[in-house]
């Protein structure tokens, strides 16, 4: 057998430059359209994480729902069979129930009162809870102001009932669209644009970021700007794989995971949704913006609605119900 010798002061050369080390590889899923803003962050932050690890941790990203839809994606995450992905808050709640309720329509008076809740009073209860699915919670995320596509405008829960609602299949979503009289049909992401087309669903509850890269404006071309509520994203990683990366590793993985700011994160999504409504606009398609009076209807009566949904997600649904009160009231002033 022929042996190739490498010199000692070589091979020390190749130790100290980190090149002898095996670069470990992640998978990483997302629901999210491959030209998405959401994909440009899951971008960076794989080459943030690269750079943070000196290329010990490569992130390689399937976009598109390529490795299945969120629940399932999800689902093997906690199994070990994918290493990581972000999901929406209403996918995540199929693992742990009560975060669907961050959701919960009308509940926050505005954003900055619901960003403060979600990272000081709501992210410790969601990385404990998600720890005992065997999943590691990395940063929130933001999918965006949700509002309702169709082929005419819903400006009122007078407007949505009897139609069938694209929904996450939780609890928490299908209980709210009962409540407004609607009929929620359980659909993925990745459905959303084949389900409008058939007629399966007549609205699929959504933000710009999402409704415009995705193509489900051409199908939907009335947009109804209310919003119900502010969506939030949340990148997780399997717990037994993250365990196991090196201890110096995994403290760079971290850095490189949460460098960019989840204000940051935030705020582009936002933007975005914003510089959409202009593009919807310019391809022909319609907004139409509720009214004051109108947003007051669809908030009219939702408290009791409130305390219903948290009762029906599950044992722990009425004490994040009240933790989300507390964080809502601690954070009345938060700008």
């Amino acid at each position: 057998m022929k042996r190739t010798l490498i010199p000692l002061a070589a091979l020390s050369m190749l130790c100290a430059s980190g090149l002898a080390s095996a670069q470990t590889e992640f998978k990483f899923a997302s629901s999210a359209p491959p030209t998405s803003p959401w994909a440009k962050q899951v971008i960076r932050m794989a080459a943030e994480v690269a750079g943070e690890t000196a290329g010990a941790v490569k992130i390689t990203p399937f976009f598109g729902s390529q490795l299945g839809s969120e629940n399932d994606a999800i689902a093997q995450i906690s199994r070990g069979r994918l290493e990581m992905g972000s999901f929406t808050a209403n996918a995540v709640a199929l693992q742990v129930p009560e975060l669907a309720l961050i959701q919960l329509p009308m509940f926050f008076a505005n954003r900055a009162q619901r960003d403060c809740t979600l990272d000081n009073h709501l992210q410790q209860h969601a990385t404990e809870a998600l720890a005992k699915k065997n999943l590691v919670f990395l940063n929130w995320g933001e999918v965006g102001s949700v509002h309702l596509p169709g082929k005419k405008p819903y400006l009122t829960p007078a407007d949505v009932k009897g139609i069938k609602v694209g929904v996450v299949a939780n609890k928490m979503t299908a209980d709210f669209w009962r409540a407004m009289g609607a009929n929620p049909i359980p659909t993925s992401v990745a459905e959303a644009t084949s389900s409008s087309q058939t007629g399966l669903i007549d609205t699929y509850p959504t933000p710009y970021a999402f409704y415009v890269p995705s193509g489900l404006n051409k199908v939907l071309p009335v947009m109804t700007k209310l919003p119900l509520w502010e969506s939030a994203g949340i990148t997780l990683m399997n717990k037994g794989v993250y365990d196991k990366l090196p201890a110096d590793v995994r403290a760079s993985f971290d850095r490189g995971a949460r460098k960019t700011p989840v204000s940051t994160l935030r705020a582009e999504i936002r933007g975005v949704d914003t510089a959409l409504t202009g593009v919807h606009k310019q391809a022909g398609g319609t907004v139409v913006e509720a009214t004051p009076a109108q947003l007051a209807e669809w908030a009219k009566g939702l408290e009791p609605v409130w305390a219903a949904i948290a009762k029906d997600v599950g044992p722990e649904g009425e004490k994040f119900l009240a933790m989300m009160d507390a964080g809502k009231k601690a954070c009345e002033g938060a700008k």
